[in-house]
């Protein structure tokens, strides 16, 4: 199966080019079925999340030989902290800086009295209630001091669409921390099996000195492994992923233009999927 939409200008693109983790095609074969169908209606596309495997590839460029040019989108690796043996086992493994800070920090959160509340069954009633509470914490964070929060914009309207089929298939989890009753951290994430894939967390401003975000993401892993989750993609590389997790997945991107093709709805500089 492929499953690409059009972007103006004609481009042919995944349905998620934001972060670029899926890739469009699925299943065997799917490699195949697309050059066939690129040289019977040639058309510029954007691939992203492809495994980095040479007879994957290969299936999808050798039959384009001498009909396409391609480009090679740099390399996606996403960091994973390993559940296998227990919370304990993994924090065993993190540098003693790390794991020093982290018990500071769960003093400090447990001296303020906050509750961590973790969610996983929600009613459709009940659900529109939870997301309003975390937009409320968002909008009280660093992230969106610094205009990056994800409470309006785009990203609102996302999560808003995403977080009711999450609930519906039972994947969706939510970690809220609370001060007397009010939201003031939170997490939210897909669990899919034993993985499980971090969306977003954050916290209000005014408890940032208490190391909050840090606990967050450990009380959310004690009740992740409890369930059954044994990995949690914390998603593509960024300074503080490297303090809780390892390389993991690597995947890769291609664009691949008809020959002679001058134009690819992708502005010149411009990384695909950012």
């Amino acid at each position: 199966m492929v499953v690409l939409a059009e972007r103006e200008g004609g481009l042919l693109e995944p349905l998620e080019n934001m972060w670029g983790f899926g890739s469009p095609l699925i299943g065997p074969g799917a490699g195949s079925l697309l050059s066939d169908w690129l040289l019977a209606r040639p058309r510029p596309v954007l691939l992203l999340g492809l495994p980095l495997a040479e007879e994957f590839l290969a299936s999808i460029l050798l039959p384009l030989s001498g009909r396409f040019d391609f480009q090679l989108v740099p390399p996606t690796t996403r960091f994973v902290a390993s559940l296998e043996s227990g919370v304990e086992a993994w924090l065993a493994e993190r540098r003693p800086g790390f794991r020093r800070n982290l018990r500071a920090a769960r003093r400090r959160v447990a001296g303020a009295s906050l509750d961590f509340r973790w969610i996983e069954a929600f009613s459709p009633d009940a659900l529109p209630g939870i997301y309003e509470k975390v937009l409320a914490v968002e909008a009280r964070s660093r992230k969106s001091a610094r205009g990056g929060g994800v409470e309006s914009g785009p990203m609102r309207d996302f999560y808003a669409d995403l977080w009711p089929r999450l609930a519906r298939q039972g994947q969706l989890r939510v970690l809220l921390a609370e001060s007397q009753g009010t939201p003031v951290g939170y997490l939210h994430g897909a669990a899919l099996g034993r993985h499980f894939r971090g969306l977003q967390f954050s916290f209000d401003e005014t408890f940032a000195d208490l190391g909050l975000g840090n606990v967050l993401q450990y009380e959310a892993m004690d009740r992740l492994f409890s369930g059954g989750v044994r990995r949690y993609d914390l998603g593509a590389h960024s300074e503080y992923k490297e303090r809780w997790g390892d390389p993991g997945l690597r995947t890769v991107g291609l664009l691949l233009r008809p020959l002679g093709e001058t134009g690819s709805g992708i502005g010149d500089g411009a990384e695909p999927g950012a």
